[in-house]
């Protein structure tokens, strides 16, 4: 697999409220570079998930700002997406499709250039590949955890932004997790990782705390 190119992400200052008066978490700065791997821990309701979705864009910012560089040009937040990947529980599957179907369908609405091989190669990666025409709907909890890892890895995404990133894993899981995010380091990319498990913030270099 090819490395990343130079990359820097930097969120300065990022506070958001719900009612426009009460803020969800303190007022935040971060920055990510090839091979960093960054922790975001916190109580439950400290706002690590919004924060993970702000990185994300998929919510809004109230304040402060988020740049992303790659080879030094700066890249347009519309185009962020194109350049991260997301695990998170509260992500939704195609339940009726398979796992091939599934990543094509994800592939052809996220404009990304992959081709049933890469997808293959991906569920390979996750150890789903004897599951790839069955139907997710008949998966565990396990096996459904895998397939957002196989949709975030289908990207080959400069940043991994894993959000509670065990949810429903075995012990075979959380050593698809290590592995991935091993991975993810050795090819230059960066991670960040909103858990408060002392397993998976040992792999953190850095830590921020919303709590």
């Amino acid at each position: 697999m090819k490395s990343f190119p130079h990359f820097e992400l930097q969120a300065t200052s990022i506070q958001t409220s719900f009612d426009g008066f009460n803020s969800v978490f303190p007022e935040t700065s971060l920055k990510l570079s090839n091979g960093d791997i960054v922790g975001i821990t916190g109580m439950n309701g400290s706002g690590k998930s919004t924060l993970i979705k702000i990185l994300a864009g998929v919510l809004s910012a109230r304040q402060g700002n988020i740049q992303m560089h790659i080879d030094n040009v700066l890249i347009d937040k519309e185009s962020f997406p194109m350049h991260i990947g997301l695990v998170a529980p509260y992500l939704e599957l195609y339940e009726e499709f398979t796992p091939l179907e599934h990543m094509g369908i994800f592939c052809a609405m996220s404009g990304i250039q992959a081709d049933v091989q890469d997808a293959l190669e991906t569920l390979h990666l996750t150890g789903l590949s004897a599951y790839e025409h069955k139907r997710i709907g008949t998966f565990s909890s396990g096996m459904k955890q895998r397939m957002k890892y196989a949709l975030a890895m289908i990207r080959k995404p400069i940043i991994l932004l894993l959000d509670e990133p065990s949810t429903n894993f075995d012990h075979k899981g959380h050593e698809l997790f290590r592995r991935i995010v091993q991975m993810q380091k050795e090819l230059g990319g960066g991670t960040i990782i909103a858990t408060n498990e002392q397993a998976e913030t040992e792999l953190c270099e850095h830590i921020i705390s919303l709590s």
